[in-house]
């Protein structure tokens, strides 16, 4: 402990237990720092009765939401919604009852005696941040909070830090370098191309290319007999009430897609469509011989087989712009995205000590394109456009020891071969950079690879002045706690 006069304010590693929540936009996670593994894992999405929605907007009405496992119930009027997206949170009233009633009920948390560590992704406005301190501090009793960036937590899990991030999540795909465990923000990149990207893609080509398939929610099913397309489905299915909402029948499809996603797909060694013809078509030929078909078998008990396109599926990552969608909303769902991020901080992440280099070196520097020397960007960035991207814009000092440390993470990461692929194509694109790439072989520990950073960053006992107390946030006040204190 520090011997400072404000000792109440100061919280050593070995003395407390804190609290990390690391808020996803699939999933959102809590536990205790210095555990392994965090205690509740829970869907970012909640639902809610319509007719509470009408009794909310009453005087003295409260509305009433339900969390975790439960949200899998069919219920008449029972709305589905998310509580986050991009890992930002969109509904504030629905996050703060989700956090209370795994605080409250599930942790029992004693607020007064533990602080707690939020992760944030690197692309959160300094007004979001604000909100998210002030809703922290005004509705729960925390002693004391950190916000932490993704990246840099990551950094910590894998005890690397000068790294380069490649988070490929549910919404979002982000690679942010970090140097000394400060995340680069204005050397990251993200896009929409990741996990929602490929459910949209599955469903797109299903309903193409399997019109007839019957796509039916798994809670919808009484029995089934197991048929192959073109037979048709042979189910029976259960009698609920008929007001069940749009919204929570997509929810329970979507993990549909998360189960297409998890056993079919599968990565292809090269791009299937940027080749000359006659390579492209014996690419094509391979992937789509017996050896590499699969039966998928929907809800309804009723199986598609699949060949080549479990394999353009997953090569949508890599060349999004090669793969439009057959459903026009769909494609205006996903504009073209070169990964650049438009940041307001005003203040600068990392500046080199000393610059021991002459102006013409360029080694170990990638190749720019000649759209990149014309000052033109390119539209649509797969991948391993995007990491080469991030890695030529980081400091020429620095490119090699981030190359050297590239940290795959995020669920959608799992796809069998997407680390082979990034590793052909980086080394490829740099070949004066030694690119070595790093992705936990545990799935749980990659799912929660964010969180496990956060839970060693909290429970080291030099974290202790690293917290922020309320006082001191309203004492200081939030510009230049944002600026210099949450880096």
């Amino acid at each position: 402990m520090s011997s400072g006069g404000n000792t109440s304010s100061v919280y050593a590693g070995d003395e407390i237990n804190a609290i990390v929540l690391d808020p996803g936009s699939y999933n959102t996670r809590i536990g205790y720092a210095g555990d392994d593994f965090p205690k509740v894992v829970v869907p970012s999405y909640y639902g809610i009765d319509k007719n509470d929605i009408a009794k909310s907007n009453a005087p003295g009405g409260k509305t009433r939401r339900v969390f975790g496992e439960d949200i899998n119930l069919p219920r008449s009027n029972f709305e589905t919604n998310p509580i986050l997206k991009d890992s930002e949170i969109q509904d504030w009233d629905a996050a703060v009852d989700q956090y209370s009633h795994y605080f409250n009920k599930v942790l029992k948390l004693d607020y007064k005696e533990q602080p707690i560590l939020i992760t944030e992704p690197v692309w959160t406005s300094n007004q979001y941040r604000q909100q998210l301190i002030d809703t922290f501090f005004e509705k729960f009793d925390f002693p004391a909070l950190y916000l932490a960036k993704s990246p840099t937590c990551i950094s910590f899990q894998q005890g690397r830090p000068n790294c380069l991030v490649v988070d490929i999540g549910h919404d979002s795909v982000s690679v942010t370098p970090v140097i000394d465990g400060i995340s680069l923000l204005k050397n990251s990149m993200k896009t929409n191309y990741a996990g929602r990207f490929l459910s949209d893609h599955i469903q797109d080509l299903l309903a193409h290319k399997f019109p007839e398939a019957k796509i039916e929610p798994r809670y919808r099913i009484k029995s089934k007999n197991p048929t192959v397309f073109p037979t048709a489905a042979d189910y029976t299915t259960k009698p609920l009430n008929e007001n069940i909402t749009t919204s929570f029948d997509d929810y329970q499809k979507e993990k549909i897609w998360h189960e297409f996603k998890e056993s079919m797909l599968e990565v292809p060694e090269k791009k299937l469509n940027n080749l000359n013809a006659s390579q492209s078509n014996s690419i094509k030929e391979f992937y789509s011989s017996d050896a590499n078909k699969r039966l998928f078998e929907l809800p309804t008990g009723q199986s598609v087989e699949l060949s080549l396109d479990r394999y353009a599926l997953a090569d949508t990552l890599f060349d999004p712009e090669s793969y439009p969608f057959h459903n026009a909303d769909l494609n205006e769902k996903y504009p073209p995205s070169n990964g650049e991020i438009s940041l307001a901080n005003t203040f600068d992440d990392y500046k080199p000590l000393k610059r021991a280099r002459k102006a013409e070196s360029n080694q170990s520097t990638p190749p720019l394109s000649q759209d990149d020397h014309n000052g033109n960007h390119t539209e649509i960035r797969g991948l391993s456009s995007l990491i080469s991207s991030t890695l030529s814009s980081v400091d020429i000092d620095l490119r090699s020891s981030v190359a050297h440390n590239i940290i795959i993470t995020g669920g959608v990461s799992l796809i069998p071969q997407l680390t082979e692929r990034l590793y052909t194509e980086l080394t490829n694109s740099n070949p004066g950079l030694k690119i070595r790439l790093h992705a936990v072989g545990n799935s749980s520990e990659r799912f929660n690879q964010a969180w496990i950073g956060g839970s060693i960053l909290a429970s080291l006992g030099t974290f202790h002045q690293m917290w922020v107390s309320k006082e001191e946030y309203q004492e200081v006040g939030p510009d230049r706690i944002l600026s210099q204190r949450f880096r």
